[in-house]
């Protein structure tokens, strides 16, 4: 059985998002991953590795109904208990076969999932394979260029989870994973990670410093120009 890195940390997972910082990132985060979605049929969705379900409750009211798929046990009962009474139906599950015929969905989220899974590649064509033709793939990221995923690699230096077996990727990174470029790019969160209030000044001093920014979320529809 493979090694689950964060069933230690699901009770509290989602105390980040509590911090300032936390509660900051997760805004400008969520904001990028809107603004791909506007416009998108949102009937019947996919969120595959769902952790605790906080983006997809995020999501939820926009969507007819999410279906969130996730492999660990103690990330999903902690989602199916943070999520009752929403149109979010919980399936066990890993993105790399998922349990879904061909063209269900009418679009899929894969959010800063790519980088703790053993197979990255299949994932994507798992979600290609799920979403009907012309509909759609978000994929969200942690961007390898900057300056929190370098805190990240300094954590998985000294065996902290869930980083000690992380990889992270660039949008060229991706493009060749899933075979062609999206069709639409947001990015998100120039503040690095000690950065303290006002974020509005943290954002603007990071990207006038030509910081990298933390978060990429790319948009593709499937069944378009993929190899």
């Amino acid at each position: 059985m493979r090694r689950d890195p964060f069933a230690a940390l699901a009770p509290t997972y989602e105390s980040w998002y509590e911090t300032p910082l936390g509660a900051h990132a997760d805004a400008e985060e969520l904001a990028a991953l809107r603004r791909l979605l506007a416009g998108e049929s949102m009937g019947l969705v996919a969120e595959i590795g769902a952790g605790t379900g906080h983006v997809t409750r995020a999501l939820a009211a926009d969507c007819g109904r999410i279906v969130a798929v996730e492999p660990s046990p103690a990330m999903r009962a902690e989602g199916v208990r943070r999520s009752s009474g929403l149109r979010i139906d919980w399936v066990a599950g890993a993105g790399e076969r998922l349990p879904f015929r061909e063209g269900v969905f009418e679009g899929a989220l894969i959010v800063a999932v790519l980088e703790f899974v053993a197979d990255p590649a299949a994932v994507l064509a798992e979600a290609f394979r799920v979403v009907r033709p012309g509909g759609w793939v978000v994929v969200g990221w942690l961007d390898a260029r900057s300056s929190w995923t370098a805190l990240y690699r300094t954590e998985a230096d000294r065996g902290a989870e869930p980083w000690a077996g992380a990889r992270f990727f660039t949008l060229e990174a991706l493009v060749e994973l899933a075979g062609s470029a999206p069709e639409a790019v947001e990015y998100a969160l120039w503040a690095g990670p000690f950065a303290e209030p006002p974020f509005v000044e943290a954002e603007e001093a990071g990207r006038r410093a030509g910081h990298p920014p933390a978060f990429g979320a790319a948009r593709w529809r499937s069944g378009r120009g993929r190899r």
